[in-house]
């Protein structure tokens, strides 16, 4: 029985390598992020220098802007920390190439406390976006509602997962 649980146990630690195919697809992504967000640039200023843009118009670009990046820097964190977490740190044995610094303290918890505070900068900067690009009419109002309500409710979220977290390193012993 020992044997065909150290099997099984090597079996599954050698599979961890099947996860970089799904850390090179977020990156592909993020390449994909850059492109829109490159091409997106290239018409702001476009229309910057060569038309007409209205303030709020412009804020509404500039913060879809800001929205793919943090949506690109979230996808980043999750490829670097998984990679390093569930496959290999090797690659950061070259002298060439510095170790972020953060991503030492990083776990699981470490992880997801950071993918739910990026989610509700993500989910503040749409907020913002929808408050600002809509009028005051009552379908507007009523989905200005519901994008704060989904916020809120990340933010609840982020918070709870935080307090979790707080009461089990309390209750865990120290050595």
């Amino acid at each position: 029985m020992d044997k065909l649980l150290a099997s099984v146990g090597s079996l599954l630690y050698g599979m961890r390598f099947t996860m970089l195919f799904f850390y090179v697809g977020l990156v592909t992504i993020i390449f994909g992020i850059l492109g829109k967000f490159a091409l997106e640039t290239y018409k702001l200023m476009n229309t910057l220098l060569f038309g007409e843009l209205g303030k709020i118009d412009l804020i509404i670009k500039v913060l879809e802007l800001v929205d793919m990046t943090m949506v690109a820097q979230l996808v980043w964190v999750v490829a670097l920390a998984g990679v390093s977490l569930f496959v290999t740190t090797s690659h950061f044995d070259s002298k060439d190439m510095k170790k972020p610094d953060w991503l030492d303290h990083v776990n699981t918890y470490n992880l997801k406390l950071k993918l739910a505070f990026a989610i509700v900068s993500i989910s503040g900067v749409h907020a913002l976006k929808t408050y600002l690009s809509g009028d005051l009419s009552l379908e507007n109002i009523q989905i200005i509602t519901m994008v704060a309500v989904i916020h809120f409710t990340f933010v609840l979220s982020a918070i709870g997962i935080s307090v979790a977290e707080r009461l089990t390193r309390e209750s865990t012993p120290r050595h």
